[in-house]
């Protein structure tokens, strides 16, 4: 597999000669559909909403493809034509801010609704008896994070899923070893 390959691919098959218009071409073909609009499809499902996206309308989007390239991106501005359209009705303030994602708020919730939770499972058995953490450690990490002195998320949030697979793997009471050949390897 060679994605810089699947990539050109798409550029090739592009009907445009113009090299913005090919890699949003190829952008269209791939991470589009093989990323955001997957994403979106899953975190939509668990719901039952089936969303729309009214701005992949095919006529739109055939029409956004013709136009040349100054229209669609000004400068470093992309979208050109798109926020100039909506100028009269979106305050500049939000129409050219930064992008940003769609960020689960974790430090937000491992200080709020989730504290008493994440604390209990993190300074639980299954951390402390593997042996491979350090519980004061653990500690710290939770006080820094709750009175706000750092940011920890990452960290508490990597910690969480390692207590799930932990727990997910104990064996009898016991967390399995791994198979003494693939211990020696890793010594």
């Amino acid at each position: 597999y060679d994605a810089v390959e699947v990539l050109r691919t798409h550029m090739r098959r592009c009907t445009s000669e113009n090299p913005l218009s090919q890699v949003q071409y190829a952008d269209f073909k791939t991470y589009l559909p093989g990323d955001i609009l997957t994403k979106v499809d899953r975190a939509s499902m668990p719901s039952s909403l089936e969303v729309r996206v009214p701005l992949l309308d095919h006529t739109l989007v055939e029409w956004a493809a013709r136009l040349p390239p100054h229209f669609k991106l000004h400068g470093r501005e992309g979208k050109h034509v798109f926020k100039a359209a909506l100028e009269p009705h979106v305050s500049s303030e939000i129409l050219y801010r930064p992008k940003q994602g769609f960020a689960v708020p974790l430090a937000t919730w491992f200080r709020g609704p989730l504290r008493r939770r994440l604390r209990d499972t993190l300074l639980g058995p299954v951390l402390r008896d593997s042996g491979l953490f350090d519980t004061d450690t653990i500690s710290t990490l939770l006080d820094q994070h709750e009175s706000r002195e750092r940011d920890h998320s990452a960290a508490l949030w990597i910690l969480s899923m390692m207590e799930s697979f932990l727990r997910q793997a104990e064996v009898g009471g016991r967390f399995a070893q791994p198979a003494q050949e693939t211990a020696d390897v890793m010594v």
